[in-house]
């Protein structure tokens, strides 16, 4: 068994120092206003710095913007000496053809399209009673010429007698006044039947003129009626029975702004959509003395002479017209699509500040419908816009 080991001798413990007194914070040094100066001054300068950085990188961007897509440049030259309208093939002379009374149709003679000469028959129209009419005028002839002889032989025997004094000058004047009575019945009787034969002779309808038939209006069996009027329109419902047309013009709608280039006798050449390569002469006959407006848009008619027209063409085909005015002097040229309007006044757009369309009042001369001239207010050189780039969308003309 093992002996018993010694206690350990605990040591004292030191003691716990004093408590440490917290020292107090040292207040921050006070800056004056005028000291606080600088730093404002710093911030507005760095402000500004980034504003010119901006304005100079638009600038920059707009510097690069390419408008020659948007643009033209104005230059100077003549518009060649040609005026060009739209308008349509008519007929120079037009009529509806009816009979001379009003009745049923028995027989139509021609066809669309077929050339007519003058007095050749059209139609024939029923003739009703007319025959057994005229007979019976026929016969009231023969009875009037029997009674006009039965008086002429009575006169003729009783001459003698009042000559020898057989009878007195009374009963002389009574068989004269018979024989005169009977006179006039026949020329009555041969009135009444040369206005049936003239009936009967407008039975037959005839052309009053060498044309074309261009429309037809009624069937055999339909009731017409007389009309003489000019057919403005082809209508179905009309009482006529057929549409003569005489000769072929063009008919062109000139713009105000072309009007004054042009003059009766001015030659001109004629284009139809059916036969597009070919050119038919013409020259000017009548320029109407009014205006039509249409849409806001003012033109005048102008009638053509087709020269030797061949039959090829047909009345309503839709024709181009080119006047051949000459050529015009020299003046500064803009396509027709730079022309703008501002306020009412006609002008174009300048390239402006930042490459914006700038308005620019101008004084307008002839166009040739792709080109316009410029009087005054643009000199040739002159880059203007013809249509408006994307940065400028938003302006209002």
């Amino acid at each position: 068994m093992s002996a018993p080991r010694p206690l350990r001798t605990l040591e004292p413990v030191a003691p716990l120092p004093p408590p440490v007194t917290p020292i107090a914070p040292r207040p921050l040094p006070q800056r004056s206003p005028r000291s606080r100066r600088p730093l404002w001054i710093g911030l507005a300068a760095l402000l500004a710095l980034l504003a010119g950085l901006g304005l100079w990188q638009r600038q920059r961007a707009t510097a690069r913007q390419d408008i020659t897509p948007y643009t033209v440049v104005a230059r100077s030259g003549s518009l060649p000496g040609v005026v060009t309208a739209s308008g349509e093939l008519d007929a120079v002379e037009r009529v509806n053809v009816s009979p001379k009374r009003q009745g049923q149709l028995l027989e139509l003679l021609v066809q669309e399209g077929e050339r007519v000469e003058k007095g050749q028959p059209i139609a024939r129209m029923d003739a009703g009673d007319l025959s057994d009419r005229l007979e019976e005028l026929r016969a009231n002839l023969l009875s009037a010429k029997a009674e006009l002889a039965r008086s002429r032989g009575e006169l003729e025997r009783n001459l003698p007698l009042y000559r020898q004094g057989a009878i007195s000058l009374n009963d002389l004047q009574r068989f004269q006044a018979d024989y005169q009575v009977k006179t006039m019945a026949v020329a009555a009787a041969q009135q009444r039947i040369q206005q049936r034969r003239v009936e009967q002779e407008e039975l037959i309808v005839r052309a009053p003129f060498p044309g074309v038939i261009s429309q037809r209006f009624a069937e055999p069996g339909a009731f017409v009626t007389p009309t003489t009027a000019a057919s403005a329109t082809a209508g179905a419902t009309s009482s006529s029975i057929v549409e003569l047309s005489q000769g072929l013009e063009a008919i062109a709608k000139v713009p105000e702004s072309d009007l004054g280039r042009l003059r009766i006798g001015l030659p001109a050449d004629v284009r139809v959509d059916s036969f597009p390569d070919r050119r038919f002469p013409a020259r000017i006959r009548q320029i109407a003395p009014r205006a039509v407006k249409q849409n806001n848009v003012t033109s005048f008619e102008v009638k053509l002479e087709l020269l030797n027209p061949p039959p090829e063409l047909r009345i309503g085909m839709t024709a181009d017209i080119d006047f051949q005015t000459g050529a015009l002097p020299s003046r500064t040229l803009v396509p027709t699509v730079a022309v703008v309007t501002e306020k009412g006044r006609p002008g174009v757009l300048l390239v402006g500040k930042d490459r914006k369309p700038t308005f620019q009042p101008v004084e307008l001369g002839v166009s040739s419908g792709k080109d316009t001239q410029i009087l005054s207010g643009l000199s040739s050189g002159t880059r203007v816009f013809i249509d408006l780039p994307p940065w400028a969308k938003e302006r209002k003309s």
